[in-house]
């Protein structure tokens, strides 16, 4: 298995399981209390001390809850999952998650799957897994088992790639579904990548992307697999390509070259290969914080221009669109934020069609946009009268240089990009809903210039003596008056280790390249391991240059 992904397991653990459990039967008493709070963020942390026990009555507990979860029903169940497989690992529970798969077994429940097969790869039982992949079962369900497998590490697994590629479904989207993940697995065999049967297992693969029932979405998913793989800048969406490329490995020889991508959409100096993409820009209010003059001077303002050459009519537009992009006016973060994306958005190629998602207390697309959209003239200049429509609010509770948004929603922006389609956002399920892979978008940009500190749930509750920091505002710290005992408490996904866990959901099967950019007092942690999630690079804007692609 790659080194990266071992590495992110591993914050995954340290971040989930903060301290030791206690004793069942008093967290059980506790549980039974706070499992019906009124925040999701109790009832949530109800379950995490019942899980931390180590007790396989608590396996059992959260099984009961899976089956009948409260609102919002479908993250309560990735909730659990997700904090079950995390705390719950010793091999004496295998059997009874076995039971669990067994009683929950549609699309929607692929991420029990994977958690639960991931860990029994990671403990050396590859066998359950590789069943499940060869089965006939849901789609997704086998995509997941072979997601797991990417933690393997003592078996070759280059025959069993071999031997599903030989036999993926003749219906587009399953073929679709189970041949990235499938790459995804290939590809992070990175200690066999010069060998002769890594050669022939990618030899396999790349047939099939060649093949006419391949949906273009996934050529391109399966080429930036392989362009991490062998380190290259192009992405190209055809296997001979990539069979050349494994020839120039063999000899030692150079890339060749592609004009195609002399030009790449960029966002902040960073480069993408997408063709949908999503801009999930941050405007809580502390994006209106003055920029130092070493900020300003870091800023990668970069060039309009890009731009197919234009008839004389359209190149008068044009002109005026780019006229819209005034660095001259930048002071805070939020200026600089909007002059990038308005930069950015100028010199997309009209084949191109992109979203921008804008997140606070809330998020959603812009207002007065809806969904992805092609990158016409006109799409561009109405979304860039827009962005120059915004004007922050007064100053207020402490937050002196005015109000945008309010605090900072990063799972919210980031949960809305993968909802969205052209024109709407689909409901739950989302992940592995059929209509976001074509649909969605393949590129997210983030930038946001905090950790998170609220998301879409919300809810009041009385405080516990535990509950030092609730009752201040989440932007600034400052206490807020409270004179009831009771106070505002976010969701679970305030906190980064269920912000990630639920990024590494969310584009478990999307395969959506991520890209981070941070803006000044940025915790970069969390935007660095949403990049190497997104097999993107991370940037920090005022403390230095991208960091390379971890592997």
């Amino acid at each position: 298995m790659s080194g990266g992904w071992v590495r992110l397991a591993a914050a995954f653990l340290v971040l989930a399981v903060p301290v030791a459990g206690e004793d069942f039967d008093k967290a059980f008493k506790v549980y039974q209390v706070w499992v019906k709070r009124p925040s999701l963020h109790k009832r949530t942390l109800a379950r995490e001390r019942l899980a931390r026990t180590g007790d396989p009555r608590a396996l059992h507990q959260l099984i009961q809850d899976y089956a009948r979860p409260e609102e919002p029903k479908d993250q309560v169940r990735y909730l659990i999952a997700y904090m079950a497989a995390e705390t719950l690992q010793d091999e004496q529970f295998f059997p009874i998650f076995d039971e669990w798969r067994a009683k929950a077994d549609k699309a929607p429940d692929a991420w029990l799957w994977y958690q639960a097969l991931r860990n029994r790869v990671t403990a050396g039982g590859a066998a359950e897994a590789m069943a499940v992949a060869k089965s006939d079962r849901n789609v997704f369900l086998r995509a997941a088992a072979i997601e797991a497998l990417r933690f393997e590490a003592e078996q070759d697994l280059l025959p069993f790639v071999r031997e599903i590629a030989a036999k993926l479904p003749s219906d587009a989207f399953p073929r679709a579904v189970l041949l990235e993940s499938l790459t995804a697995l290939l590809c992070s065999r990175l200690e066999q990548v010069k060998t002769q049967p890594f050669a022939d297992a990618a030899a396999d693969v790349l047939a099939r992307m060649d093949e006419p029932a391949t949906l273009d979405r996934t050529r391109l998913a399966m080429g930036r697999q392989f362009a991490k793989l062998f380190k290259t800048r192009f992405v190209w969406r055809d296997g001979a390509r990539w069979r050349q490329e494994l020839e120039f490995l063999a000899r030692g020889g150079m890339q060749a070259k592609d004009d195609r991508y002399a030009k790449p959409p960029t966002f902040a100096g960073i480069e993408t290969t997408g063709d949908r993409i999503c801009y999930v820009i941050d405007l809580s209010d502390s994006m209106l914080e003055p920029l130092t003059p070493l900020e300003m001077e870091r800023l990668p303002k970069g060039p309009v221009t890009g731009r197919p050459q234009q008839k004389a009519a359209e190149s008068d537009r044009w002109q005026q669109a780019l006229e819209a992009v005034k660095w001259d006016k930048v002071k805070n973060k939020f200026d600089a934020a909007r002059e990038m994306l308005k930069t950015s958005l100028l010199m997309l190629d009209e084949k191109k069609s992109f979203c921008v998602i804008c997140f606070g207390d809330g998020a959603g697309p812009l207002k007065g946009t809806k969904g992805i959209q092609k990158a016409t003239l006109d799409n561009i200049q109405a979304v860039i009268k827009i962005l120059d429509g915004i004007h922050p609010g007064p100053p207020k509770n402490g937050r002196p240089h005015g109000t945008l948004l309010g605090d900072t929603n990063i799972h919210g922006g980031l949960h809305r990009a993968f909802k969205v389609k052209s024109g709407t956002l689909v409901g739950p399920g989302e992940y592995v809903n059929p209509s976001t892979f074509d649909d969605g978008c393949d590129t997210i940009f983030l930038l946001s210039d905090g950790a998170p500190t609220c998301d879409d749930w919300p809810s009041p509750d009385s405080r516990d003596t535990e509950d030092l920091t609730v009752g201040r505002d989440p932007e600034t710290g400052q206490r807020l008056s409270d004179s009831k005992g009771t106070a505002i408490f976010q969701g679970p996904y305030q906190e980064a280790h269920h912000v990630i866990g639920d990024v590494a959901r969310l584009n478990l099967f999307r395969k959506v390249e991520i890209h981070c950019v941070g803006m000044g007092g940025t915790t970069m942690n969390i935007l660095e391991t949403i990049a190497v999630l997104g097999k993107g690079q991370a940037l920090d804007l005022t403390g230095g240059p991208a960091n390379a692609q971890k592997k």
